[in-house]
């Protein structure tokens, strides 16, 4: 299955549906309470830096690019921007879609180191990257939830206690990611939507000791959002 950690499919990700299309579908799910506490004791228990997001595309992509997060700083603020772009060396595969014939490719990449030792610990040993794929496909979820490294060194210039706010740039066509009281927020509140759930197990993942929740509401506004951890 590890074999194709690497590969992207341009017209397979510009297939995926709108975030409130995707999160229409996962709310009709009663289990998915259920497959998260398994995930979260999972992560939790080996120390590995994993967690799902909600399968969705924000923008096209040619052909021949891939979905690439980078850390930057954007209007004097530090920033996570993933956008189409070329692959290279110093891409990483960050998260990934479930296939139905049981094998991966990549949903998004990311330049940053802390992604790229997390990968090479997965690939030394699988059994718990394979065990959370069986699970999201135990549960039938292999079309909403994408397995994804939640590590990421960069998050050391941010104020995680903040959370975390996206917004979709359409002018540049960028996802923008930044703290929340850096970013501009016009929407109402009650269109959020959660697109990323992940128990944090060191100071180098979303939000320190927090589970952490990102969201996203049908403007392509995002917010990663941490609540202290009451998970037993």
């Amino acid at each position: 299955m590890l074999t194709d950690f690497i590969n992207f499919n341009s017209t397979k990700y510009n297939s995926l549906p709108e975030v409130n299309v995707a999160s229409g579908i996962l709310q009709q799910h009663s289990n998915f309470a259920e497959l998260l506490g398994k995930i979260y004791s999972l992560t939790n228990a080996h120390s590995i830096e994993l967690g799902v997001r909600l399968i969705h595309r924000h923008m096209q992509v040619d052909e021949g690019k891939v979905m690439i997060e980078k850390f930057q700083f954007h209007q004097n603020a530090p920033a996570f921007i993933t956008s189409a772009d070329f692959p290279t060396d110093q891409a990483y595969p960050a998260s990934w879609l479930l296939e139905d014939d049981g094998k991966l490719t990549v949903f998004e990449y990311s330049t940053d180191i802390l992604v790229k030792r997390t990968l090479e610990k997965l690939i030394k040993d699988p059994s718990i990257f394979v065990e959370m794929c069986d699970l999201i496909r135990d549960y039938h979820f292999e079309n909403l939830l994408a397995p994804c490294i939640t590590a990421r060194d960069s998050l050391k210039h941010f104020e995680k206690e903040n959370g975390f706010m996206e917004t979709t740039d359409f002018k540049s066509n960028a996802s923008i990611v930044k703290n929340m009281k850096d970013s501009q927020i016009v929407d109402d509140k009650n269109a959020i939507i959660n697109t990323m759930w992940a128990y944090s197990v060191s100071d180098n993942c979303f939000g320190g000791d927090n589970r952490c929740v990102g969201h996203c509401n049908a403007s392509n506004h995002c917010n990663f959002h941490c609540n202290k951890d009451t998970h037993s």
